[in-house]
């Protein structure tokens, strides 16, 4: 039996449509539900909980302003920030946390590079501490150097994690920047079980995945069962009608874990 679940990235207001489309789960944004009002969180939490799927992941980790690279890291406020949103998180029915947020760690110019690469890894410490306390799983994401100038492959991500040893903080891949990046799916077995999540679309356009788009997704799905991977898999990508090109996408992608 295939243990892979399915999810698709969107705001909290589309519960229901991904539910009806057949997602197991929506992955919603973090950073926006955070800042929230407690009123305004209780709306979000009552759509939630209106559903038969839950936010089993949250992305973008941080708002753009709480950096975590350069002069402008304040300790405080990313504990404090930490502390709200994954308890607000759990809430939603959290269990991983992805930590892409390019803004906040975008490395500054004229800023050291080997200095950046402390600073995450001191971040990641933090968190840590604040993902034990939630029993949250953080997937630490690669970007492509058009989003973000610092970790940019599943390998740099995997031999940061290894040499960090941190419990709570895993690897997560997006097959849209490794495409960007020309990384190959042997990333996926060489992360093994520190991979924690995965992300994926139609690189061309970054777009929902459709019958015939040229992307190959049986071949993510045998990769990811080769390695014994028993995680999620989320659609992250751009869309004009959400229900439509969900219920689309989520046949595609149905169709390639069940073929493997």
């Amino acid at each position: 039996m295939n243990v892979i679940r399915l999810g698709v990235c969107a705001p909290i207001e589309h519960i229901l449509a991904a539910e009806r489309a057949g997602f197991d789960y929506l992955e919603g944004n973090l950073s926006q539900i955070a800042v929230l009002p407690e009123r305004s969180f209780r709306t979000q939490y009552a759509l939630v909980h209106e559903a038969g799927i839950r936010c089993e992941v949250m992305g973008c980790m941080l708002p753009r302003e709480l950096s975590v690279t350069g002069r402008g890291v304040n300790a405080s406020m990313l504990h404090e920030y930490l502390d709200l949103a994954f308890d607000r998180a759990t809430r939603l029915g959290c269990e991983v946390v992805v930590f892409a947020s390019a803004g906040a760690r975008q490395v500054p110019e004229g800023w050291p590079v080997d200095v950046a690469w402390r600073q995450l890894a001191n971040f990641l410490r933090m968190v840590e501490r604040h993902a034990t306390d939630y029993n949250l799983l953080v997937g630490v994401e690669p970007l492509s150097r058009g989003e973000c100038n610092l970790l940019y492959s599943v390998a740099e991500a995997t031999l940061l994690c290894s040499i960090l040893q941190l419990n709570h903080v895993r690897v997560m891949a997006d097959t849209y920047h490794m495409a960007m990046e020309h990384e190959s799916m042997e990333s996926l077995a060489m992360a093994g079980p520190l991979l924690c999540h995965v992300h994926t679309a139609n690189a061309l356009g970054r777009t929902f995945p459709r019958p015939g788009d040229g992307e190959d997704y049986p071949k993510l799905f045998q990769a990811l069962a080769g390695m014994g991977y028993q995680g999620r898999v989320s659609v992250e990508a751009g869309y004009d009608n959400f229900e439509e090109e969900a219920l689309v996408a989520y046949q595609v992608l149905d169709r390639a874990r069940r073929g493997i």
